[in-house]
């Protein structure tokens, strides 16, 4: 099993680590600490390694100091993340639980997520934990996986995958919402556009209007522009024939489109920087572990880029979190003998003098960044350092005050450091600064290797993701939205006052509501209105005809409407012009659909292995699309015209006798 084998690899990391494999002469080192050397004492798999043997002796008060000194490590080395201890004691828990030893499995799932709050692992394997107790245990295991399946968010790594999942579901439910839209409108206006070619052309030359008419509706395909354009062209072409609310959605569908250059850019920005090694060190260095891979990339690229900076801090954190204090603090030196007023280098190696006990030099340097002026809230981090200094040498005015101007300049990211930072006994760890995901976003968008700019961190120039895509809006679907306007002035232009060609909501007959002779303000034709309007003026035979061209009618629309609803639940609906219900189910449908075909598939949203990682959520989405198939199939509305009455006359005024 995958769990199990990294924990073996747990074990043989120390070994691992010594025998790396030399570097190549081109990549040269900065300075001399960085020759491969035996791992420290303090490394998470030493302590870990320390740990499983007090556990197995049944040393427990040993196990404990061991499990201790590890959470007191992962804290005072500021990881958010210590993955791979905490995959292995998910790994060990399991192994409990296929045994029967419940309450021991649990105490590792939640030993777990205590090393590690963001892994899924932990909250699935509880959430397995949580169902053996059936049926208090089901409330509870639900939980746990939401807890599971939202876990990653709060990372840059989920925040990252979930934008990838998240930009093709979006997409394609929105092209699968507008293709049925599209597709409804062409069933129920396409007969209005050939009615007005045929009306053009003339009764002799109906199979030109006819041709006419297809060859319009594939014009897109026909150029060799592609199929997914024929959605946007058909509401383009119909748009003169819609009502109100169908002319606002198509106006939404078609504006909407310009925003898909920027969405796939985006994610195509996102995926060429997945593929670097250089950024996911740099997520690595920003808030996970310690990772030897990273370590030796990092090294290279330093060693090929001198002048930034950048990969410099993100090796330095990754030297403290791997135990090897000594070589991060001679990076920093390194920087600091360049630029004495280096502020990241001068609060990280003030961290380390602090890990030392060396608080006076610790203070000295603390003070030193705040006199270099960074911005507030790298300066708001070196008061917050500089108050735990002087707490820790019992100088409590001083810590109170380097608090009071921590919490002035940047209290929100001075609580979030009180939150992540603090130990079991309730002391709290100075934080590193780094590079934060803007950072590493600014420094490697769009790069499968390399970096994309220099010495961005700690400067405030980090560029927004809207300043990257700026460029894309301008692209195809700008220039497609303006054919289509052209499109429909000329429609407009061609059919002038007669481009109002509407269908009678009774017998279905095309007629022009401007031109055409009688009332027509409830949407009558002439026939209609006076059949069940005027109720006079209408031979027999002809009200006969009417009458079964009405019936035809009616079935011909329940017809299409069961069809319609059976293909796709809410096109039914946006047929039978009931357009913001229509358009909720049509969405809800295809978005709920797609992320089931996406999601855990071609577009994984969870590392978690399946034996743990149960398909709850398919079936929970099952479940609400079966409803709402049930919903679009058993909720037809009521296609009964309500007709004025007319009006007697009034009764005439009795004259005057003479």
């Amino acid at each position: 099993m995958r769990r199990s084998s990294a924990a073996s690899l747990l074990v043989l990391a120390p070994l691992l680590v010594g025998a790396q494999p030399a570097r190549s002469p081109s990549a040269e080192k900065v300075i001399d600490v960085r020759a491969a050397r035996p791992p420290a004492g303090n490394t998470f798999e030493a302590l870990f390694s320390a740990y499983r043997k007090a556990e197995q002796k049944a040393d427990t008060d040993g196990a404990l100091k061991a499990w201790r000194e590890l959470r007191r490590v992962r804290i005072e080395r500021n990881i958010r993340s210590l993955e791979p201890v905490a995959m292995a004691t998910v790994s060990h828990g399991l192994e409990g639980l296929a045994k029967g030893e419940r309450d021991r499995a649990e105490e590792d799932f939640n030993g777990a997520m205590s090393l590690d709050p963001h892994l899924p692992d932990a909250y699935f394997a509880m959430a397995l934990s949580e169902m053996q107790k059936v049926p208090l245990g089901i409330v509870p295991a639900l939980s746990d996986t939401a807890s599971g399946l939202t876990a990653r968010l709060p990372t840059i790594r989920g925040r990252q995958n979930l934008r990838m999942l998240l930009v093709p579901v979006l997409l394609l439910s929105v092209l699968v919402t507008a293709t049925v839209f599209a597709g409804v409108m062409v069933i129920a206006h396409g007969t209005l556009l050939l009615h007005d070619l045929e009306e053009a052309f003339g009764p002799e030359r109906r199979a030109l209007a006819v041709g006419l008419f297809v060859f319009a509706l594939v014009l897109p395909a026909a150029l060799f522009q592609g199929y997914g354009w024929l959605p946007l062209w058909w509401l383009a072409l119909l748009f003169l024939y819609m009502e109100g609310v169908e002319r606002l959605a198509a106006a939404a569908i078609l504006i909407g489109s310009l925003t898909v250059g920027p969405l796939a850019k985006d994610l195509d920005t996102r995926i060429l920087a997945q593929q670097n090694p250089l950024f996911r060190a740099g997520i690595l260095s920003a808030e996970g572990g310690p990772d030897a891979r990273a370590i030796v990339d990092l090294e290279d690229a330093v060693g090929k880029n001198r002048d930034d900076r950048d990969l410099v801090y993100l090796l330095g954190i990754q030297y403290k979190k791997s135990g090897r204090y000594d070589d991060a603090a001679a990076l920093y030196r390194e920087i600091l003998q360049a630029d004495p007023r280096d502020a990241i280098a001068l609060n990280n190696l003030a961290n380390i003098e602090f890990a030392n006990a060396e608080y006076p030099a610790a203070i000295a340097r603390y003070k030193q960044g705040i006199e270099s002026h960074p911005p507030a809230p790298l300066t708001a981090t070196f008061y917050y350092n500089l108050s735990l200094a002087h707490l820790q040498r019992f100088e409590y005015q001083p810590a109170q005050e380097a608090r009071s101007q921590a919490d002035r300049l940047a209290g929100n990211l001075v609580r979030t450091h009180d939150s992540l930072w603090k130990y079991d006994k309730g002391d709290y760890a100075v934080v590193d600064m780094g590079l934060d995901e803007d950072d590493l976003w600014t420094k490697f968008a769009g790069t499968p290797s390399g970096i994309r700019e220099k010495n961005v961190a700690g400067k405030g120039t980090g560029v927004p993701r809207s300043a990257l895509l700026s460029a894309t809006v301008v692209n195809r679907f700008a220039g497609a939205l303006g054919v289509f306007a052209l499109v429909g002035l000329v429609l407009w232009r061609w059919r002038g006052s007669r481009a109002f060609t509407v269908r009678c909501v009774k017998c279905g007959t095309p007629f022009c509501k401007h031109c055409h002779l009688g009332q027509t303000a409830v949407g009558l034709c002439s026939q209609c209105h006076h059949l069940f309007v005027v109720r006079d003026g209408v031979s027999g035979p002809a009200r006969n005809r009417k009458l079964l061209e009405v019936q035809k009618e009616e079935e011909r629309r329940d017809r299409i409407f069961r069809l319609l609803s059976l293909i796709s639940p809410g096109a039914g609906h946006l047929y039978a012009q009931r357009t913001p219900f229509g358009l909720v189910l049509v969405c809800g449908w295809s978005l709920l659909l797609v992320v089931a075909l996406l999601a855990g598939r071609v577009l994984p949203y969870t590392e978690a292995p399946s034996t743990i990682e149960k398909p709850w959520g398919l079936g929970l989405m099952a479940l609400v699309l079966l409803a709402l198939y049930v919903v679009a199939n058993r909720s037809r509305p009521e296609t009964d015209v309500m007709l004025p009455a007319r009006r007697s006359p009034p009764p005439a005024r009795p004259g005057r006798a003479a």
